[in-house]
């Protein structure tokens, strides 16, 4: 089943609806407008994951997305798994970074040189 949807998921029917009831709200993809069953709410998930990456895909964003990688489930699943890993990888830099400025802020006089380093301290008792 999950085949299916999502290849209904990816079609460009199927998209230009989504895309076209996010933007008017007199369009519903359903007949029903709440109490979604299961296999809605799995649909529902999958056209945003689509159109989340055929955005990206247009927009070119990473080299490895092709046409190809979202047409082929196995292949989408681990570009996703990849995806994900980045986006994490990412966020905890920035943070990383955002606290390293932060404590730049804090002590400017003792970051001239421009480097920090941070120590990580085990006060308890073993």
């Amino acid at each position: 089943m999950d085949k299916y949807l999502r290849k209904l998921a990816r079609s460009a029917y199927w998209q230009n609806i989504y895309c076209a009831s996010k933007e008017c709200n007199g369009i519903h993809l359903f007949e029903n407008i709440s109490n979604f069953s299961g296999l809605q709410i799995r649909f529902l998930h999958l056209l945003q994951v689509y159109d989340l990456l055929f955005s990206e895909l247009a927009r070119h964003e990473d080299t490895l997305l092709t046409q190809a990688v979202i047409l082929v489930d196995d292949r989408c699943d681990a570009y996703l798994v990849y995806r994900n890993k980045k986006n994490d990888f990412m966020w905890k830099k920035l943070r990383k970074e955002e606290k390293m400025n932060e404590i730049k802020h804090r002590h400017p006089n003792n970051h001239k040189s421009g480097k920090t380093n941070l120590i990580e301290v085990d006060l308890r008792r073993e």
